[in-house]
């Protein structure tokens, strides 16, 4: 089931909902990052304070496991593991995350993971309409996949012209295109080319594109790419 999210222009943006395995795999990779960071930073205790007491290691034991919150709140709702499955957290009204909402996710992650081996988190995640955990409906958030929602089709010849620019430009529907293309007509059509700015500023952060394009070449390249995946 697809996730629609509406922008504060009311537009409804659909994504596709994380599933189970994705997620634990990222939960997997994180934990055994976290596991040779303990092992490695206890071999630099042991070096460095051989006959240091308990305090050392429970402080480093402390500090990672603000990892979560820290990599959720800093990186845009990723840690490295869901960085790598290509997963991100996001509220469900597509505010940016605040603190506030990383928080509320950390803790309740000691219940719903920790505390029950992640057992309440699956089972949360497959009951819910949206995918969360107890996490993500106290914070209003979900973790989606951050892959097109749209399959590109390659050309039987791929050339330069027929290769989209930007082929995350599949995240979007053909609602946002139209909107899109509105908002164009208005600024050729009044000469307010400064209408271009937020809208390319709202793209930017709903397909996670980084580009040095002037704002009106970077949406008019949108356009076209996003006819060259769906004609």
């Amino acid at each position: 089931m697809d996730i629609t999210i509406n922008t504060a222009q009311n537009v409804g943006i659909t994504y596709k909902p994380a599933g189970l395995m994705p997620r634990i795999i990222a939960t997997v990779i994180d934990l055994a990052l976290l596991g040779g960071v303990f092992i490695l930073g206890s071999a630099i205790l042991l070096n460095l304070y051989p006959r240091a007491s308990w305090f050392p290691y429970t402080l480093l034991v402390t500090l990672l496991s603000f990892y979560h919150l820290v990599c959720e709140y800093f990186f845009n709702g990723q840690s490295i593991g869901k960085a790598t499955l290509r997963l991100r957290v996001v509220r469900l009204d597509n505010r940016k995350l605040s603190f506030w909402d990383c928080l509320l996710r950390w803790v309740l992650r000691l219940v719903d993971i920790s505390s029950s081996s992640g057992v309440i988190a699956m089972v949360s995640i497959i009951l819910t309409s949206k995918a969360q955990r107890l996490g993500d409906l106290a914070a209003n958030t979900t973790v989606i996949q951050e892959n097109p929602r749209k399959a590109l089709r390659p050309a039987s010849h791929p050339t330069e012209e027929t290769l989209p620019q930007f082929p995350q430009v599949a995240i979007l529907s053909d609602r946002d295109i139209n909107i899109i293309r509105e908002v164009c007509r208005e600024a050729e059509k009044t000469g307010d080319l400064q209408l271009y700015a937020p809208l390319a500023a709202k793209i930017k952060t709903i397909t996670g594109i980084q580009t040095d394009l002037a704002d009106r070449d970077f949406i008019r390249t949108i356009l076209t790419d996003y006819i060259k995946i769906t004609e």
